[in-house]
């Protein structure tokens, strides 16, 4: 494609989340398989109910680390192809990294959530900032663009083997077809700039079709915006809380 606007990957920074999702999913799984072995252990001497319970939080916690950081990885591949370019924006559509394009016909909104102020906050805490700094440079986006589209599966089978293909995500059945989420995140492999850019250029050119398109600070407020586009009972389910 022709691309009006195009966003190239900043490698320095794709290397250094790949090189601590690597890390983060083995010592995970580390933790994890040790932790398991000591639930098992202190259930078969009869240890109290404390430290059973204390091992198993430190087993699932292991194992969620290590399962966050094969999605992130995964994420990643939607916007990192051989070529170094991320994403592309022209007049047929969004075409990402190594996967097929989206044209503007088959996308229904552009989403985009700048949580970059509240991970700020997180960052400068004692304690949470090391970790809250550390999902950042693993790849966390704080500037997360999705794409809400007609027929996510059909879209997944068209991604074939493209790296990040399964994070399309599939919603129940929507005006006959089953809409879904494309999440594309931004600032974990383009540098600030390119990604406030990039969120912005995808915005105007949505815009510009009628197709529903904003910026959020808030993630409540995010949802409360998406939902009733994904999921015909996305109200229902929120009057019934």
């Amino acid at each position: 494609m022709q691309g009006v606007y195009r966003a190239h990957v900043d490698r320095a920074k794709v290397d250094t989340a790949e090189r601590l999702n690597r890390r983060l999913f083995v010592t995970g799984l580390a933790i994890g398989a040790v932790f398991a072995a000591l639930v098992v252990v202190a259930i078969m001497r009869g240890f109290g109910w404390f430290t059973v319970v204390i091992a198993a939080f430190a087993m699932v916690a292991g194992l969620v680390s290590a399962i966050l950081a094969h999605r992130r990885r995964r994420a990643l591949g939607l916007l990192i192809a051989d070529d170094g370019i991320a994403i592309a924006v022209g007049p047929d559509g969004v075409q990402l990294a190594g996967a097929p394009l989206i044209p503007w016909s088959e996308i229904v909104f552009v989403g985009v959530l700048d949580d970059r102020r509240r991970t700020g906050t997180l960052r400068r805490l004692p304690v949470i900032g090391f970790f809250a700094s550390t999902a950042v440079r693993a790849g966390s986006a704080t500037l997360l663009c999705e794409l809400g589209v007609r027929d996510a599966p059909s879209l997944r089978d068209a991604f074939a083997q493209a790296p990040g293909g399964e994070r399309v995500t599939v919603f129940d059945e929507f005006d006959g077809r089953r809409r879904g989420l494309v999440p594309l995140l931004l600032d974990a492999v383009l540098d600030d700039a390119s990604a406030h850019q990039a969120a912005q250029f995808v915005i105007r050119e949505a815009e510009r079709r009628d197709i529903p398109a904003r910026i959020f600070d808030r993630i409540f407020d995010y949802f409360e915006w998406k939902g009733p586009m994904i999921d015909h009972k996305w109200p229902v389910q929120k009057g019934t809380q």
